[in-house]
Formats: structure tokens, sequence, C-alpha cells
């Protein structure tokens, strides 16, 4: 059973899916190579890396945690956390409110338990500068937390938002908080400066991988990532008690326990980011930390490399897209298949299969898209019809090539909603969108001509040829 990040590390090594480093590492940018090279080695399969001799620290590092697109189905597919989305999305063929209800019956059954703090299992750690916080880019503005669970609650409500938002470290006890406009740690904190109050925050670094996902997943908003992880774990996620802040998973590695007080702001950045750029140096809340504590009983630190495709986050993300697809395709009966290449940073490109029935469905299909959660970063989408396979780069670019004219078939929307890491944007968060419909065209969408028809072979003949051909010499 994965109960904690050490049971998880044990699972992996008895899949043979961990390499562990005993040769002496530095923290800054060398575990990076070594990430590096096990992504690029075994892309979509890489190995968890443990280095057990990091230069200067007493705590073991490891990264990669999410490598393999192997360990992510089996971790999950088997749960019936895509029917719970499902239903709280009220997308399932009942009527919208059963649906509904039935979600919300299973994030009740899956609420987290509460239990009071066993404080004995941790020791007390004076600083930041105890913990192998890596430098990740050799152009990074200094050591960043890259997988941090980051607690917040509602001052309005009491709800609570997990999420994971890096961490530049500006001193021994306070870092920067780069969580951007849109995401729920920066609406609770926007909640506090409203009422003139501090936010307390939560921090744990290392838990189980049930919590990690959660925290990454595009949940709808109110929805517990802690239930959603009981839901995808099959049982309750455990959480203990954190004095005046945040509750957090009982099987955390290290715990950061600070506040961001409203107004106060400081340049974070540049850092290597997923897009395969340094991000540009922007001003984020400041978090104060108030205490540090990590397990007495040998604590790993647990830590993520992104960068140019293909790193974890690329296989976190086409997990959980390809685990949410149902839910698309559910809203918009036409549409076949989507798809986010990676090459395109998942939120700068999205690409559509659909059977079009009437003109103008390729729009009706791309703007739907554009009003669904983080879809609505997507800074181009374009759809096909369901002869091409969005899969293949190749076939794409042939599509792209001859079934669109510029001027009739793609749209410019301006001043839209955009991904605040997207540095070609004049400004953060906001830009615009191309939309461009590679469908055939019909006499219904003003097309006056007769469009060709496709080269191809009957399958039957293709077939034939399979079987005679073990006779060609």
């Amino acid at each position: 059973m994965i109960d904690d990040l050490k049971s998880y590390i044990s699972y992996l090594d008895s899949r043979h899916r961990l390499k562990t480093v005993t040769n002496s590492v530095s923290t800054e940018v060398e575990i990076t190579a070594f990430t590096d090279k096990a992504n690029r080695d075994y892309v979509h399969n890489s190995k968890a890396l443990l280095f057990d001799n990091v230069l200067g620290y007493r705590m073991p590092v490891v990264t990669n945690l999410f490598g393999s697109i192997d360990t992510m189905r089996e971790l999950f597919s088997s749960t019936y956390a895509s029917e719970l989305l499902a239903n709280v999305n009220g997308i399932k063929s009942q009527t919208k409110r059963v649906s509904i209800l039935k979600g919300a019956k299973l994030l009740v059954d899956s609420k987290p338990k509460v239990v009071t703090a066993d404080t004995e299992r941790y020791e007390r750690i004076a600083s930041l500068d105890e913990l192998p916080i890596l430098k990740v880019w050799p152009k990074d503005a200094g050591k960043f937390i890259t997988l941090p669970l980051v607690i917040t609650e509602s001052p309005r409500d009491k709800s609570i938002n997990v999420g994971i938002y890096r961490m530049q470290v500006f001193d021994k006890l306070t870092t920067g908080m780069h969580w951007q406009m849109q995401k729920g740690g920066a609406i609770h904190a926007h909640e506090a400066a409203s009422a003139k109050k501090e936010l307390k925050v939560s921090v744990v670094i290392g838990t189980d991988p049930y919590n990690v996902v959660a925290a990454v997943a595009p949940l709808p908003v109110g929805v517990n990532e802690f239930a959603f992880a009981g839901a995808m774990r099959g049982g309750r996620t455990v959480l203990m008690k954190n004095g005046k802040y945040p509750s957090i998973p009982a099987n955390s590695e290290i715990i950061i326990n600070g506040h961001v007080t409203p107004g106060e702001a400081r340049m974070e950045g540049p850092f290597g980011d997923h897009t395969g750029y340094y991000s540009i140096p922007e001003e984020y809340p400041v978090l104060h930390i108030d205490s540090i504590y990590a397990k007495k009983d040998n604590p790993v630190y647990a830590a993520s490399v992104v960068g140019h495709p293909w790193h974890e986050d690329v296989v976190i993300g086409q997990f959980l897209f390809d685990f949410m697809k149902p839910i698309i395709k559910s809203l918009n009966e036409s549409i076949v298949d989507v798809y986010l290449p990676p090459e395109g940073i998942f939120t700068n490109m999205c690409f559509v299969t659909i059977k079009k029935k009437f003109p103008g469905e390729a729009k009706k299909v791309m703007f739907s898209l554009l009003g669904l959660g983080q879809l609505s970063f997507t800074k181009i989408i374009v759809v096909f019809d369901d002869d091409v396979n969005i899969r293949d780069l190749s076939n794409v670019t042939w599509a792209l090539a001859t079934r669109i004219d510029p001027q009739r078939d793609v749209q410019i929307i301006p001043d839209a909603t955009g991904d605040s890491l997207d540095h070609t944007l004049n400004n953060p968060g906001h830009g615009s969108k191309m939309l461009i419909d590679a469908t055939r065209k019909t006499k219904q969408e003003g097309y006056t001509r007769e469009w060709p028809d496709t080269i191809s072979l009957p399958d039957e003949l293709k077939k034939e040829v399979d079987r005679k051909w073990s006779g060609v010499s």
C-alpha cells in the first residue's frame, strides 16, 4: 500500500523504475543534469532518481517521481476518480442535477479525516539552509522549492485550496510565492487582503503521489483536492491539525508554516520553466516562514525538474488531460479526439478532430473549449476533420497546409485571458487567441468549388498486399 513518499519510492523500486545515485552530487544544477539525462534517455518512461549523497546535506533528494506513464496508469486508472470528476462537473448521461448530486455524495464519502498531530514524529529545523533545495537551471535567480503542496484556506468560506506553486528562496526564512492571479491560492490571498488580514499558509514537501496529482489536477472551483486524492487512492486522505495553519497530510515529510502579508511583493525569477525558457522576473507575494519541521526518521526531500520537453510535467499533463478527455468530449458530441501536444507547452496549443454535421461547427467547438477551466489559457486551437491523426505532427502539418485559407479560416481574438507564464504576451495573463478551422469547407460555408477527395487505397486491398508481402524477395 502506498501511504507516504517512502512507500511510493519503494513501489517504484519494486517495479525497477528507480535508480539510486550514490555518487556525491551538488544541489547546484547537477541534480538537474542527472534528471534531464534520465528523461532524454527514457522519454515517457524515465525512472525516478534517489540521490542519497547530497553535498552538504543529511537529507536525500528524490526527483522525477512521475516520469513514467506506466506508473501513472497503474496508480490512477483503476480508481473511480474519473466517475467522481464527471459527476462533479454534472455531465453524466443522467440529468445534470442528478449527476451533480451523485458527485457531491462521492466527495462526501471521500471527505478527509482530520486527526491530532503526532508532534513526536517531527523535529524543528532552524532555517531553509538545512533543506537540500535545488538551484535547477544555470540562470535561475537562486534556489527554488519546486514540488511543494501549498495549502491555504479561504477567509470567506473556509474552503481549502491545494496547489503546487514554485517558491524562490530569498533568505533563510523568506520565499516568493508564485501563485498566478487565476489560481486558488492567489484568490485566497486576495480575500485575505480585502479583509486586511494575513493569509496563513501551510507548505508540505514530500507526501504520497495521490495528494500531489490532486494538487495539479484542474478541478472545478470548490472541489476539495484532498477529497479528490482520497477518491483516487480509494481511501480517505488523513490530515493532521496544524495549529493556526491549514491542516496538512499526516504523512508529510517536511512542513513549512508561514504567512503572506497583504500588499507585499518582491521580484521573483528568472526560473527555467516548463516552456523551455527562463521566466521573466515579475513581482509576486512573499511568504514569511514562521516554522519548519521535518520527520525525525530520515526525511526525504522531493523535487521536480521542468524545462524544455520532455520532463515529468509532460507525463503528468498528458495523463491528466487523457483522464479528463471523456468529460470534454461529453460536452460536445461532435468531438472525436482532443490533444494538447507537449511541444505546444499544453496551454499554448490544442488540436481537435470533429465529425462536422453543420456549417460553422468548428468555430462552435473552439469557443466551447475556451470556456472550459484551464483550457481558457489556450493560445492556438486548430480543428480538423476526423480523418486527421492529430497525434502525428506530420499528418497535422499536411492538413494545415492543404485545408486552410488564412484569410477565411483563421480568426484572431484580441484582449483575452492568457497564461501568465507565456513570455510572448505584452501583459502577463492577457493576450490574444488564434482559432484555425482546418476542416473541409462546404458550400453552406461559402466554398464555391468542389472539395477534392484525399488519395487512399481500399482497406481490403491493403490487407491483401500485407498477406502477400511475405512472398516478396
